[in-house]
């Protein structure tokens, strides 16, 4: 199926032949679904911690016995953000102005002087001229926010100017580990804007003073994907030459397994508060911080004594402590103390889980894996096979949903890095259904960073409230009262 011409195109990309081959393989078999047990509820499967100021007292006392990194994907593009507005300025229409409710763009130039960039739009325009010439200085030829990140664009407003997403980043870190040189900052960009994050960080550390230290990575070449036609043979582009498209936040993977750190806080880049709530937010990245280091501490114990000669002593507790936090399953176990080292030496991830509100997206479930045990993951609608009633009711019954707010530990209890690929369910890929050059096509997708990319590391689910959760999906989502400053601030102005 692959020429040779195929071949060295996949070389110089980095993908080999046999990454290639196993791409294929999937895709021809076109059944990456999951089999779902149940939702993880508070009763099984999410953690409701009573006693707070202890796992947050442990972050403060320990974090700085840890190297910490936050990683943040940041690549992703704001179009969706501005769909509406992009929209309305295609085709002005008084439909298009005001279908969305709270959503709509009446909404958004109702309000404009709430939005962190309005002072900047203002510099870019000499006159107030009608809504669709505003419409074009905030997307194309002034502030140009429809054709770059996330990360760069204005999102909150201060007394002292505007912070960008990425610099309401930096803040949320400074405070979290409250020496500034104790915490370690890195962003997955894109390549044609990593320059500009970089001038950024010029200017939000001559502005802050702050001193983290930053880093940015891009993903890579050899994490792109093929795609198959409805034959089953490779789609390719309009020269003929093998179509490869972006891997999805799985190939973020690659990215996260160069981290040396000891402790991973993982974020979205959208995904934050105005500062002014940030002391409603960070006790709970504590309490998960905590939680992640009292976990390693009692199993690197556990890994001590069951390693001893006198394991016997402890091999009971150690069973009922790995199944009652960890979700064990020993039951299909013929030797528990190698099971017991084989288990717990992998790397650690605790989640915080919001209350579900109805958002898109994937939520806390336990899974029957490969190897006929149940495990907990992180699970995608796209990962669940809807047309079977069982597998379409345990999906919706979820009472939970990932907002992506994990802390990680990614080394072994004897202080080594894991390499990370080892611990990947590859048949957790993502595979859907496209259109390439008017012909249909069928993508493949890694599978998701906090999906099947971590499905065999040890997990912890933890319910967090609702103010940890504040995405920006949408332009107007910067009306809410999270990203907004406080009452104080407009007092004074």
């Amino acid at each position: 199926m692959l020429t040779k011409k195929d071949l060295r195109l996949l070389q110089e990309n980095g993908i080999s032949e046999i990454s290639a081959t196993e791409q294929i393989e999937l895709l021809q078999k076109n059944d990456s679904y999951l089999l779902l047990v149940a939702p993880a509820t508070p009763d099984k499967g999410i953690t409701i911690v009573k006693d707070t100021e202890y796992f947050i007292n442990t972050f403060e006392k320990e974090y700085l016995n840890h190297k910490i990194c936050k990683f943040v994907p940041a690549s992703g593009a704001a179009t969706r953000m501005f769909k509406r507005l992009i929209s309305f300025n295609q085709e002005a229409s008084e439909n298009n102005f005001v279908e969305g409710g709270f959503y709509s763009v009446h909404s958004s130039f109702n309000q404009l002087q709430k939005f962190a960039f309005f002072e900047t739009l203002q510099n870019q325009i000499k006159q107030n001229k009608d809504y669709q010439y505003l419409s074009e200085k905030i997307l194309f030829s002034g502030l140009g926010y429809a054709e770059i990140p996330k990360g760069l664009i204005e999102f909150h407003k201060y007394p002292n100017g505007s912070r960008t997403a990425f610099e309401e980043h930096l803040h949320e870190a400074a405070k979290l580990c409250k020496d500034n040189g104790k915490i370690d900052i890195h962003l997955t960009v894109s390549p044609e804007f990593k320059e500009d994050f970089e001038n950024n960080l010029i200017k939000i550390r001559e502005k802050t003073g702050l001193k983290l230290n930053v880093d940015f990575s891009i993903q890579e070449k050899s994490t792109d994907t093929l795609a198959l036609y409805d034959d089953e043979s490779p789609a390719r582009d309009s020269e003929g030459n093998l179509l490869l498209r972006p891997g999805g936040h799985g190939a973020l993977l690659k990215n996260l397994n160069r981290i040396d750190a000891d402790i991973i806080f993982i974020k979205n880049i959208d995904n934050l508060t105005h500062g002014d709530y940030l002391e409603d937010t960070l006790p709970y990245k504590k309490l998960l911080g905590g939680m992640l280091i009292d976990i390693i501490q009692k199993n690197t114990q556990i890994f001590k004594n069951i390693s001893s000669e006198e394991f016997s002593l402890h091999i009971d507790n150690a069973k009922k402590y790995l199944e009652e936090r960890l979700g064990a399953d020993f039951s299909q176990t013929k030797n528990l103390r190698e099971e017991i080292l084989r288990f717990i030496n992998r790397p650690v991830r605790v989640c915080g889980m919001v209350k579900n509100t109805g958002e898109p997206g994937g939520g806390p479930f336990w899974v029957l894996n490969a190897y006929n045990t149940i495990t907990l993951q992180i699970v995608e609608k796209a990962q669940v096979n809807l047309s079977l009633a069982d597998q379409k009711d345990k999906f919706m019954s979820a009472t939970h949903f990932n907002p992506v707010d994990l802390v990680c530990y990614t080394k072994s209890l004897d202080g080594k890095r894991f390499d990370l690929n080892n611990f990947v369910d590859k048949n957790a890929c993502f595979i859907s259904e496209k259109t390439h050059l008017g012909k249909n096509i069928r993508v493949l997708e890694h599978p998701g960073l906090w999906n099947g990319a971590m499905a065999n590391w040890l997990t912890v689910f933890v319910e967090v409230p609702l103010i940890t959760f504040n995405p920006v999906k949408e332009l107007n989502d910067l009306l809410r009262k999270e990203h907004q400053p406080k009452e104080e601030f407009w007092k004074a102005t």
